[in-house]
């Protein structure tokens, strides 16, 4: 089975936060300071600010004679202040269709809700209820990663660690989801977790984009074969359930506006071996790992010989763990070789595939890898390709913020570790954690 990746890649905002003070006696507390994320909206909290709001959702309203109105998602600018737990607020922002208002309160340390209304041009307005939640373990800006790492234990040694893994794992997908689809949910949810990055939200529309592409590719193997027409396309010959020609127009055809779409596709037959085959790869597992992967689809299908999985996402949501490993630290059971089954495939051992398993490690901000290394448990070190957005193309186009190694051949069972001296905002620091490869 192969493989194949793909990436496709106005507001004036009036502020008007209340002053309300808070009720009841004593010290009131503050809301968790980091990233929130909702099915409508999110936001970064820190300094008792508001900031980085964001719409994820698409708006829709309907008026009188059949008018219909709409509102994508897009960043909202500005920002407001919120004290306290309890606290009611307001704010607004001016679009070029009208007013968008949104009132609410933080219910507690961690949750937050209250309702939204924006005028949708002369038309209509969309009205409705919003909530959100605070991701667990994200951080403020200003001290983005912890400098100790105690659920990692020995497994992360250096000054540097990844974020904490998240002790929720609770997948947001829509109602009308198919068993495959919560399936994939599951999976996606609970291997983000591990990482600690935030929740990644499924979306219906997603779904049905990927789902339609699935039947699509399945149903029409053998033109694809005849054509050599890449998997993530459709050709409007092939049949009348063409629904777009890329992964872009598909979703955008499904409902969903924003049209930076990324997509993968396996070719396994379950959501689990889909999963597994994406993180095993160097380019297809980056928008799995990514701390910025918001919404997402899944679609599957088989029929005859042929099957298929599919997934689109976004990659818009905030910046929320500023270092992502995988194989994350401690893990168990890596694999100990990689067949280099990938579409595009990254560039070959000195001898050729199979390699080591796939070693990356995704940086959120701007920093120098001064040294790389791989040992074995020996402590002794292992040759292998290294790759980063400099010297692959495809590294520099799919995510140029993370780093790749893999060993000239397949590694022996037992404990391995990765250590990179960096510089980070002119900050010595070492990222150094150990896995273990075979049972």
């Amino acid at each position: 089975m192969r493989y194949y990746f793909i990436a496709l890649l106005s507001f004036a905002c009036i502020q008007s936060a209340c002053a309300s003070d808070g009720a009841g006696n004593g010290e009131a507390s503050s809301p968790a300071a980091g990233n929130w994320q909702g099915m409508d909206l999110h936001f970064h909290f820190e300094t008792q600010v508001i900031s980085q709001l964001k719409l994820v959702a698409t708006w829709t309203c309907g008026g009188e004679g059949g008018c219909k109105g709409s509102l994508a998602p897009t960043a909202l600018a500005g920002t407001f202040a919120v004290t306290t737990v309890q606290q009611p607020f307001e704010w607004q922002a001016a679009t070029d269709q009208g007013l968008l208002k949104l009132s609410g309160a933080f219910k507690s340390a961690t949750t937050v809700a209250g309702t939204y209304t924006a005028q949708l041009g002369a038309c209509c307005a969309a009205t409705g209820a919003w909530s959100a939640d605070w991701v667990v373990g994200s951080v403020p800006t200003a001290g983005a990663t912890a400098t100790v790492a105690p659920t990692w234990g020995k497994g992360s040694s250096g000054s540097w660690h990844p974020v904490q893994p998240r002790a929720s794992v609770t997948p947001a997908l829509p109602a009308n989801a198919s068993a495959d689809q919560k399936s994939m949910a599951m999976l996606v949810e609970t291997l983000r977790a591990q990482l600690g990055v935030p929740h990644a939200v499924q979306h219906e529309a997603l779904n049905q984009a990927a789902q339609s592409h699935a039947d699509f590719y399945v149903a029409h193997k053998a033109q694809y074969d005849k054509k050599a027409l890449s998997p993530h396309d459709q050709d409007a010959t092939f049949g009348a359930d063409f629904t777009g020609k890329n992964a872009s127009d598909r979703a955008k055809a499904a409902g969903f506006s924003n049209p930076a779409i990324v997509e993968i596709m396996a070719f396994s037959g379950s959501p689990a071996a889909a999963l597994q085959g994406w993180l095993d790869t160097v380019y297809h597992r980056l928008p799995l790992l990514h701390p910025q992967l918001d919404q997402w689809g899944y679609g599957q299908a088989k029929g005859g010989k042929a099957a298929t999985e599919v997934i689109d996402a976004t990659q818009a949501g905030p910046i929320a763990a500023d270092l992502v490993v995988y194989p994350y630290p401690n893990q168990t059971a890596v694999p100990n070789a990689w067949s280099g089954n990938e579409g595009p495939q990254p560039p070959k051992p000195p001898l050729g595939y199979p390699s080591g398993p796939v070693i990356s490690a995704r940086f959120a901000g701007t920093i120098q890898v001064k040294t790389h290394e791989l040992v074995d448990p020996q402590n002794k070190a292992v040759d292998h390709v290294w790759l980063t957005a400099a010297n692959d193309k495809n590294l520099a186009a799919f995510d140029n913020k993370t780093v790749v190694l893999y060993a000239h051949k397949p590694l022996a069972t037992g404990v391995y570790t990765v250590r990179l001296q960096v510089v980070r905002a002119t900050k010595d620091e070492v990222v150094q954690w150990s896995f273990r490869v075979g049972n």
